[in-house]
């Protein structure tokens, strides 16, 4: 298939507005593309929550994110091909913070429970007041830093914590007290609306 055939499929693989949330209760519809002759953005839902998330053809392969129940999260796929969680909702018990989702991880084995990791706050993109960011990132900030050898070393937090290569981040609301949302934004800007997350119940 060609890029215009692929183009046409993609178009029509979309016209159908993915999901059940009423639309009302949607975000306006992101205001920019990453190409716009190639890309399109669709309006995705998964474990309890939306995000307008684009899908695109790169190199005549269908990029996109989506929602995998096999993993519980919003993945970005290269063709078939999977290349990492993209957004991801943690339930925060009744009362808790952020801390609790670090023992989640460990009882998920997505981090060690020994890993000198803290939590941080930071302020990555505009929010409304109750929007808070937070990241897991190691005690010791050179620990991000290049080997001796000048290799970018591995996460010491893990899949979920701060990268040398890519931003990656937690981010809980006031208004829904109950959840915590996982977010990979990657090297470069990624194929979904961070701003558009949103807790559909």
């Amino acid at each position: 298939m060609n890029r215009a055939g692929l183009a046409a499929f993609c178009v029509w693989l979309l016209a159908p507005a993915a999901g059940t949330a009423d639309t009302i209760n949607r975000p306006p519809v992101p205001d920019w593309q990453t190409d716009p002759a190639t890309c399109v953005w669709q309006w995705r839902e998964g474990g309890g929550n939306g995000l307008w998330a684009e899908t695109c053809i790169f190199n005549d392969t269908i990029w996109q994110v989506d929602w995998d129940a096999d993993r519980a999260g919003f993945v970005t796929r290269g063709g078939e091909t999977v290349i990492g969680i993209a957004v991801q909702g943690f339930h925060l018990p009744n009362g808790s913070g952020i801390d609790s989702i670090g023992e989640t991880l460990i009882a998920l084995g997505h981090l060690e429970p020994e890993a000198p990791c803290v939590w941080e706050a930071v302020a990555l993109h505009p929010a409304p007041r109750t929007t808070a960011f937070h990241v897991l990132t190691p005690a010791d900030p050179a620990a991000l830093g290049r080997t001796a050898a000048g290799e970018v070393p591995e996460p010491v937090c893990g899949a979920y914590g701060t990268s040398s290569h890519g931003v990656r981040y937690f981010l809980t609301d006031l208004r829904w007290p109950d959840r915590a949302i996982f977010v990979d934004e990657g090297q470069e800007r990624p194929l979904f609306d961070p701003s558009s997350i949103t807790p559909l119940r």
